[in-house]
């Protein structure tokens, strides 16, 4: 060979070396995606070849549409039911697909995708169904329509007896469809263009809580109980105890884990099956949403002071009730004030209440390991007298007096907890503080002007006096009683720890007393 012809082959290769990447990387080679979908490719029959992303996503949310009106067929021995695909959530996952689309024939090396793009070419490229079910609808409707050969699974329980002992109940497993088998099948006849039917498999469920995991819970007796009582008769607090008592029932605690009433129990509303009976409210009772709730969470703090439980947060109410000695209620407040209290133990605690007869009754259980004897103290240290606090009403005759409300008086107190183990004290603890409100009593002072009689021509005699038509003592009334003093039309309110005198000027307030509960 010529040097001539050998210098010709080789910048003809040299030409080749150059312009063959050239070409491939112009016709998107080494890219692994480009603006259009190569020919050939279709998912479901739907041809996406020579479309862009966006174009191909408007074409694939047709198909989406179609397929949500597509009718599956349910069979198990000789039974059918048909599942609406839009009833169940479907939807196609456009960018994903979109994505697997435009990247047919462009992944790999380069040799797998002259290879690849060559089989496109040849045979076309069908893409996988990519789409996903809102699951809790799938799991509810194919439940509902094939209950009659499916068994919902028993979930394991504890048992309390008359003389609360704890056992357990073991749980049962159950029958049920195999979702993940079956949204297979769904997509397999979708994309075979086959009738939408499909053989369902059934598949063993075991119950959430199993017997093991309740044995494991340590969850042996009884560590603590209270029962408070109310008056039955009072329908709507009745009720709303029982509304707020079901909330705690079969409660389970973690160990560590801190419960707090109003997270467990939720809003005090109608909207909650709450009703109107009386409140505490700024230190007065008042009729409000969700009144007699506060008993509940009482019974259930003396309930966790006697299981011998660390108590995060308490507070009292602004006056003494009678359900409990004082210094041992808790209040609780909407968003507000909570009680909250922690499982110290480590192992669960499993809470139960009772609520009938005119009584509520919280037993907490756990790990009798855990059981101590508890003894709990309170006391007052001072006692707060009430004021008297008077108000005029222009609707009394002047200088008449009527009690609107009684007075009572508060209370700062304390209260421990005293914890024994086989009679020797373990530990004396000093519990929240207690500060009740007194509660003015309340008198209307009455600043009415009597109607004066109009004086004969001749003297008479008023007030054990003779007069010439000007009276010198008081002006008897229609059955009204004399009003004294000069202080005529001048309202009246004070407040002080006597009666004032009916000669007494009263300095004027009309706005009414409230003392901070």
């Amino acid at each position: 060979m010529s040097v001539k012809t050998s210098r010709i082959i080789k910048i003809c290769l040299a030409i080749i070396v150059i312009a063959v990447p050239l070409v491939l990387f112009s016709s998107g080679f080494f890219t692994t995606s480009a603006e259009k979908v190569l020919p050939g490719v279709e998912i479901m029959g739907t041809d996406l070849g020579g479309l862009n992303r966006q174009e191909g996503i408007a074409k694939l949310a047709d198909l989406e549409q179609t397929i949500r009106a597509t009718r599956v067929v349910l069979n198990y021995q000789g039974r059918s039911w048909p599942l609406l695909l839009n009833e169940v959530g479907f939807d196609l996952n456009l960018d994903s697909i979109m994505t697997e689309a435009l990247n047919a024939g462009r992944q790999g090396s380069l040799i797998q995708r002259w290879q690849d793009r060559k089989q496109i070419g040849k045979t076309g490229r069908p893409l996988q169904l990519i789409f996903q079910f809102d699951e809790e609808k799938l799991a509810a409707r194919v439940s509902e329509l094939t209950r009659e050969i499916t068994v919902e699974p028993v979930e394991a329980s504890f048992k309390i007896d008359a003389s609360d002992r704890v056992t357990v109940v073991p749980g049962k497993d159950g029958t049920s469809v195999d979702l993940e088998a079956l949204k297979k099948d769904i997509a397999s006849v979708l994309l075979e263009g086959a009738k939408p039917e499909v053989e369902l498999t059934l598949v063993t469920t075991a119950p959430l809580r199993t017997t093991a995991a309740l044995e494991a819970m340590g969850v042996n007796g009884l560590l603590g109980a209270y029962t408070t009582y109310f008056n039955a008769g009072m329908v709507s607090r009745s009720y709303n105890i029982s509304v707020a008592a079901k909330a705690l029932d079969d409660l389970l605690v973690l160990p560590g884990q801190v419960v707090s009433f109003n997270d467990i129990v939720g809003p005090r509303s109608s909207e909650a099956g709450y009703k109107i009976a009386p409140v505490i409210v700024n230190n007065e009772l008042v009729d409000g949403i969700g009144g007699g709730v506060c008993q509940v969470s009482t019974t259930l703090y003396n309930s966790v002071l006697l299981a011998n439980l660390e108590i995060v947060e308490r507070s009292n109410h602004s006056l003494p009730v009678s359900y409990v000695p004082i210094g041992r209620d808790a209040t609780v407040v909407d968003n507000s004030l909570d009680l909250k209290f922690r499982n110290d133990t480590n192992n669960y605690l499993y809470i139960k209440s009772y609520v009938g007869g005119g009584s509520i009754t919280f037993k907490i259980f756990g790990d009798t390991t855990y059981k101590k004897d508890v003894r709990i103290n309170s006391w007052v240290t001072e006692e707060i007298g009430c004021q008297v606090v008077y108000e005029t009403d222009p609707n009394l005759p002047k200088g008449e007096q009527v009690v609107k409300q009684e007075g009572a008086s508060g209370f700062k107190a304390y209260a421990e907890r005293i914890v024994s183990v086989n009679g020797v004290q373990e530990k004396r603890e000093v519990l929240p503080y207690s500060d009740y409100s007194p509660k003015n009593k309340v008198i209307a002072v009455g600043t009415m002007e009597p109607s004066a009689k109009v004086a004969p021509s001749k003297p008479t005699t008023q007030g054990g006096q003779k007069t010439n038509g000007q009276p010198t003592g008081g002006v008897t009334t229609g059955g009204g009683t004399p009003a004294a003093g000069s202080g005529a039309g001048t309202a009246n309110l004070t407040v002080q720890g006597g009666n004032p005198s009916l000669g007494d000027n009263i300095p004027v307030n009309n706005s009414p007393v409230r003392v901070p509960g």
